[in-house]
Formats: C-alpha cells, sequence, structure tokens
C-alpha cells in the first residue's frame, strides 16, 4: 500500500473521493430541481417535472442505502430488500423503460466514468407514445407513477375513518349510503391505486374521470365478477349508457374528495385538489331538470291519488303542492311537528332530532334551511288535515312509508307509480332514446308551488324560507330572523288556489279510515 506525503493512502483518497462524488450528484440533483423552480417561474412546473424531480430523488435515496450496505454503515432494510422494484418504479417515473442501462450519474447529467468532471446536460425524455406524442400525466398509470414520501395512512386506512365520522352524523339510517361511498371509493383505489392521502392530486381525480366515462350507469347490468377496469374496458366502445354528469360529479368524484380531505386538519397537508376546474366528459349528460306540470294533469294525479284510498297517495302531492318542500322532509311529519304560530296560522316544523318510540334519532335534511318552519295552506285546515294531523301526536302521518327500509326512495318509487296510473309517462332507462318523454314528477308540484308565490307577489327571500332554500348571497338577506314573520305566513296561508285545479275531491275525507289502509307489497302494489 503506498503512502502519500500528507500522511494518507492512496486508498483513503479514493474513498473519500468517491463519497464526496456521491455528495455532489445528490446535492447537484436537488439543486436543479430548485433551480428550475427559480429560473423559470413561469410557466409554472409541470406534472411532468414534478414526476422526474420525484424520481431522481428516489434513485438518489436508493443508491445512498445501497452504498450504505456495501460500507457496512445502517441501512434502511425496507428500502433495500425492494431495490429492483423501486428502480424500476423510478425510472418509469423518468419515462425510462424498467431494468433500462440507465446509471445513477445520467439521470442526474453527470458523466458515469468521471463523476468529479464538470456535468454535461443531456435533457429528460418525456413519456412518449409509440407514435412518439407525450403523453399527459393524467393518461398515465397513476397507480404505479411515484410518490414523495409520507408518513400519513393510506386511503384504505383513512377511510374507514372518515365512514366512522359519517356514522356518527348520519346514524343507522345512514347505512346504505355509506355502504354505497365505500364500493365508489374501492373502485377509485383499484383504478389509480391505494397511496398516502397527502400525495394524491388533481392529476389523480381527472385520470380517475377519464377512465369513468366508460362506466356503466345502470349497475344492473355490470358483471360483479369483472374488475372495475374489465368493466370500463368493455364499454369503450359506449354500447351501455355511462354515468350521468351529475352522478360521476356528485357520486363518484366527491366522495374521494371527502376522504381524501378528511385527514387534512389531523395530517397537516394543504388540500390536494385546489387548483384548475376538472374537465368531465362531453358523454356524461348533464341533469334532467323538471317540468312544470299542467293545470288537468295535477288535477288527474289528485283524483288518482284520492281513488287510491292510502294516505300517502291522497296527502304528499297536495303537500308538495301547497308547501313546495321536499318528499324527503314531507314524509317524516308526525303530529307533534305541526302548530299554531299565529292566531289562524298553521305551521310545520321537522326537527333535526327528535323522538320516536322512545329512542332520539337524527331526521333527514338536505340543507339547515330545511329545518326552519313552513306555514300549511288555510286549505289543509278546511278539510280538516291538520286536526287529524295534531291528534297523531308523536306518530309518524305516513306510517306505510316510514316502515320501509329506505322511505325516501320507495316514497319516490310509489310516485312515480302513481303519476304513471294518472297518465302521466315517467321516464325509465329503457326510455332514453324515447322522444317526448319529458320529467313531470313529484318534484314539478314542488316547483308549481314556488311559481304560485311568484305569481302573488311574495317576495324571494320568503319563497326561499317557505320550500327551505337557502336564503341566498345577498349579505343583507342573512340579516333578521331566518323564519317567516307573521305578515309573510299569513300571505302564503292565504295564497289563492288555481281555479283550473280541481280540489274538491280532497273534501269530505275521512282520514282516520284513510290512516287505516295499509300499502300492498308484491305484484299487487304495482296494479294499485
Amino acid at each position: 500500500m503506498s503512502e502519500t506525503g500528507d500522511g494518507g493512502t492512496n486508498a483513503d483518497r479514493e474513498t473519500i473521493r468517491e463519497a464526496a462524488a456521491y455528495a455532489l450528484v445528490e446535492v447537484r440533483g436537488e439543486l436543479k430541481a430548485y433551480l428550475r423552480m427559480i429560473d423559470r417561474p413561469d410557466p409554472p412546473i409541470t406534472p411532468d417535472d414534478l414526476q422526474k424531480t420525484a424520481g431522481i430523488r428516489d434513485l438518489v435515496g436508493l443508491h445512498r442505502e445501497l452504498r450504505k450496505r456495501e460500507d457496512g454503515e445502517p441501512y434502511n432494510d425496507l428500502i433495500v430488500s425492494n431495490a429492483e422494484l423501486l428502480e424500476q418504479t423510478a425510472l418509469a417515473k423518468l419515462g425510462e423503460t424498467a431494468r433500462s442501462p440507465v446509471s445513477l450519474a445520467a439521470i442526474v447529467h453527470e458523466p458515469a466514468a468521471t463523476p468529479l468532471q464538470p456535468a454535461i446536460e443531456t435533457p429528460l425524455q418525456p413519456p412518449r407514445d409509440e407514435n412518439g406524442r407525450l403523453i399527459p400525466a393524467f393518461k398515465l398509470d397513476r397507480r404505479t407513477v411515484v410518490r414523495r414520501m409520507s408518513t400519513l395512512p393510506r386511503l384504505s386506512e383513512a377511510m374507514e375513518e372518515y365512514f366512522e365520522k359519517r356514522r356518527l352524523k348520519s346514524g343507522p339510517k345512514g347505512a346504505k349510503d355509506i355502504k354505497t361511498a365505500r364500493a365508489r371509493l374501492n373502485i377509485f383505489i383499484e383504478l389509480i391505486g391505494d397511496h398516502p392521502v397527502d400525495t394524491y392530486n388533481l392529476t389523480d381525480l381527472q385520470a380517475y374521470i377519464d377512465l369513468m366515462q366508460y362506466w356503466p350507469g345502470d349497475n344492473n347490468i355490470r358483471d360483479s365478477s369483472l374488475s372495475a377496469m374489465q368493466i370500463i374496458d368493455g364499454n369503450r366502445d359506449l354500447h351501455l349508457q355511462p354515468l350521468t354528469r351529475k352522478s360521476l360529479q356528485e357520486g363518484y368524484v366527491a366522495v374521494v374528495k371527502a376522504a381524501i380531505r378528511s385527514l387534512m386538519t389531523a395530517g397537516d397537508y394543504p388540500d390536494p385538489f385546489a387548483g384548475p376546474r376538472l374537465v368531465f366528459p362531453s358523454t356524461a349528460a348533464g341533469a334532467v331538470k323538471s317540468e312544470p306540470l299542467a293545470t288537468h294533469k295535477i288535477s288527474q294525479v289528485f283524483r288518482t291519488g284520492v281513488a287510491s284510498g292510502l294516505m300517502e297517495d291522497i296527502m304528499l302531492p297536495l303537500l308538495g303542492h301547497l308547501t313546495g318542500r321536499r318528499i324527503g322532509l314531507l314524509i317524516h311529519l308526525t303530529g307533534n311537528d305541526f302548530r299554531e304560530k299565529f292566531t289562524g296560522v298553521w305551521v310545520a316544523q321537522l326537527a333535526s332530532v327528535k323522538r320516536i318510540d322512545k329512542v332520539w334519532v337524527s331526521t333527514p335534511h338536505k340543507t339547515d334551511a330545511s329545518t326552519t318552519y313552513f306555514v300549511l295552506h288555510e286549505f289543509l285546515s278546511e278539510i280538516g288535515f291538520v286536526e287529524w294531523a295534531v291528534r297523531q301526536k308523536g306518530n309518524f302521518l305516513f306510517p306505510n312509508l316510514m316502515r320501509l327500509a329506505d322511505p325516501s326512495k320507495s316514497a319516490s318509487s310509489y310516485m312515480n307509480r302513481l303519476f304513471e296510473r294518472a297518465g302521466i309517462k315517467q321516464k325509465k332507462k329503457k326510455d332514453e332514446d324515447e322522444e317526448g318523454v319529458g320529467r313531470e314528477v313529484f318534484h314539478s308540484l314542488r316547483g308549481g308551488n314556488i311559481e304560485d308565490m311568484r305569481d302573488a307577489k311574495i317576495e324571494g327571500r320568503d319563497r326561499r324560507l317557505q320550500s327551505g332554500h337557502q336564503v341566498g348571497n345577498d349579505e343583507h338577506d342573512n340579516y333578521g330572523f331566518m323564519n317567516l314573520g307573521e305578515r309573510q305566513a299569513r300571505e302564503i296561508a292565504k295564497l289563492p288556489l288555481d281555479p283550473n285545479i280541481d280540489f274538491s275531491v280532497f273534501r269530505g275525507l275521512d282520514f282516520d279510515q284513510i290512516a287505516r289502509k295499509k300499502r300492498l307489497s308484491g305484484p299487487k302494489a304495482r296494479k294499485t
């Protein structure tokens, strides 16, 4: 072994030189990433650039741990044991093929043979398809995209805490919605990957939307034995109708956002989905708006409902037309919800939490505005319904519906059948291509009430309070009581009835007798 003049050996010098080279490589790679941000602030760094930076960092970290093992120093066994997989993943991030003969020095723009000589820039190649065209970041396989290091839980773990919070908020009746949300999150994880919650971004959501544009909208025609990707691949020709824009945006995408954001406070990470708007496919049909009902059709619905002899068929259409409230709220009314607010003016108010059968339960309300009281038209008192309802005390006014597993969904289905029997055709999946099939539904009755109030010059703020809508964005509308005053309540209670609608069918009804009639189940129920 040869000695040098300063007392060190050539081997020592070589070791120091090699260590310095690796340190220089690591520092230079990091500095280049920062310089890119400093020197070129406009345009901003693209997702591809961020991916390449992450790839460089991961390769540097990997080789550092491998070097530690060779030198007999403490190293991260998890990284070293998976070195081959980690290297392939990092190279994929850089646009290189797996197991390509690319060295660490080349990745950070350093010649491998002489690590201490000045760097020679060799631009990184972005991912391209077989025709040489750039591949957008959201078109990459997001399951294998390299992400930054994180100590936070993966989505599959975080969503359990998210669902526990939802159970606390919704109670037992929210079990079905949670089951649906869980299934949708599992689809996201299958397609995009199960990553730490703070490593997702808008590109992941855009990739999810890009794939889900082929997801069949009717769950009855999806083959449960196939994977999510197999179902998507099987419908790329769109022979099956895809999801509507509302279902995709408010159902599948919204639950992903909520679950990933649920740990933002505890995990101390910024909103991963802030920024540009997502782009939805043109094949995702927009929501079909309900259409107004002609007065003669409203009369047909009223007559058909009374002829059935069932409380829900008789009174829900009338309540919808006279109060403007949602069917999901109306079916939860009990007699205790009715009270005489002002002399001769009765109102109903569904508490957000109430005691039913000696148990405190939450009641469904879309917004806080839904829990304000609404005015009962004086016609409801004239026909004896208000008096009968008050006598029911804590009992539900529509028990035929409330004893079912999903009262709101069943109520909507029963109303659709009622409209069908009244001669108003309801649009179904099989009718998607049929011309002339409109959206004349129960919600049309609610909209009709809002139109009647507008025609009667009821102020906009009062109309919104009566129908359970948010007051509005005008700061002046948010001052004062968040309930109707006496003058406004009297105006609504005495709102003129449309003379072209036959309200006479409700006079002389025996509500005690009607309440005793039970709805049939099975095929017979569909004929009544």
